[in-house]
């Protein structure tokens, strides 16, 4: 009488994986792989983005506070007129770091301090609340103040007098930008979208993050 039983070296040859199927399994495996890393690198750069209007919305709050310590005349000195700020964003020699000629720029760190530009002799840079100088690698937003027309729009010149009445408040759309300059070395760095060679487009912003916040100052 045959006992019906397997050897056990027939049990290791059903046990075992043909060649087909270890290929077969490595190919998934890898084909598995390749689409988890083709979502991390989105995914970095989602949580990236994140991080940045989250530090945006610390400029923000930065600036509200940095214009309570100024004088109202100060404070609205800083706000733009719309038609400024449009005729700047459609020129491509813009230049946002050139205080002379747009001294209401301001920037801020990323770690939400803001500076604002001192026009005086030997000062004409950037200082954060505590005085200190903000270097260009310091520079992370670009902020500008932006009047809103439809909430307090300027007022006219009186018809029989000509004088202005003066503001009592002035609505503000807050706009930032990033980043406004990227480190290249330690201590070193030079302005995102700039076009080293020149031409005709030496700075380009259209591909800067952009996020809006609203405000107002009050005499």
């Amino acid at each position: 009488m045959r006992a019906n039983a397997t050897t056990p070296a027939a049990g290791r040859r059903r046990a075992a994986f043909s060649l087909i199927e270890v290929i077969a399994a490595v190919v998934i495996f890898a084909v598995g792989m390749i689409s988890v890393l083709g979502l991390y690198g989105p995914l970095t750069k989602s949580v990236a983005a994140v991080s940045d209007t989250d530090a945006a919305a610390r400029a923000a709050d930065a600036v509200r506070a940095r214009l309570r310590l100024l004088s109202f005349d100060q404070a609205a000195a800083l706000v733009q007129d719309t038609t400024v700020v449009a005729r700047k964003d459609a020129d491509g020699a813009y230049n946002p770091n050139d205080g002379t000629r747009y001294p209401a720029v301001m920037f801020g760190r990323a770690d939400g301090d803001v500076g604002i530009y001192d026009a005086a002799t030997n000062r004409r840079a950037w200082f954060t609340t505590t005085g200190a100088r903000m270097l260009d690698a310091d520079k992370f937003f670009e902020i500008d103040l932006i009047r809103n027309d439809t909430l307090t729009p300027k007022p006219a010149a009186d018809a029989t007098t000509g004088a202005v009445p003066a503001e009592l408040h002035v609505a503000y759309t807050l706009r930032v930008r990033w980043p406004a300059f990227v480190q290249t070395a330690p201590g070193v760095a030079v302005q995102a979208g700039q076009n080293t060679s020149g031409g005709a487009v030496p700075f380009d912003h259209g591909r800067k993050g952009v996020i809006f916040f609203s405000g107002v100052i009050s005499r």
